[in-house]
This record gives C-alpha cells, structure tokens and sequence, in this order.
C-alpha cells in the first residue's frame, strides 16, 4: 500500500510539473505575442510620429516662406506709399504753377 501511495503521489508530482510547464509555456507563448503586437504599435507610432516631425519641418518651411512674402510686400507697400507721396507733392507743386499761370494770365488779359 505505501508503494502504491508513493507511486500516486509521483503521479501526481509529475501531473502538476507538467500542468506547470505547460502553463509556463503558454504565458511565455502570450507574453511573445504581446511584446510582437507592442512592438508593431510602437513601430506604427514611431512611423505616425516622423511623419508629424515631416509635417511640422513642412509647415515651418512654409511659414518662412511666408514670412519672406510678408517682408518682401511691406518693403513694395512703403516703396509705393513714398512713390504716391512724391506723386502728390508734384501734383501739389504742377497745381501750384498751373495756378501761377493762370494768373499771370489773367494779369495779362
């Protein structure tokens, strides 16, 4: 009888060992595809991240660029404003001698 207990038990003993190994080699199974499918998110969002850094250099580029165009317009808009002012200053000053003119004309008359 006490053969056949210890047998039992030895029976057992190895019963649970390999219900543990088994499970062990299923956990490990588990964790592999749950660092496979971290790994594969973490790829996606290294891709989604250089894809905003690409973004971002683009929208800065473009801003610079419009900031060129920006300085590049102020500096023609106060060309053309000191152009109109010379403008009306001779158109003032044309006006003037016409004026003269006329009444150097009319003096004349």
């Amino acid at each position: 009888m006490a053969g056949s207990t210890s047998q039992k038990e030895l029976l057992t003993l190895i019963r649970d060992v390999s219900t543990e190994k088994s499970q062990g080699e299923r956990r490990v199974v588990n964790l592999k595809r749950q660092i496979e499918e971290l790994q594969s998110e973490l790829d996606s969002v290294n891709s989604e991240l250089e894809e905003a850094k690409r973004l971002k250099e683009s929208t800065e580029q473009q801003l610079k660029g419009y900031e060129v165009e920006f300085a590049m317009n102020e500096s023609s808009i106060q060309t053309i404003e000191a152009r109109i002012s010379s403008i009306q200053d001779e158109v003032s000053a044309i006006g003037s001698d016409l004026e003269a003119i006329k009444n150097e004309e009319g003096d004349l008359r």
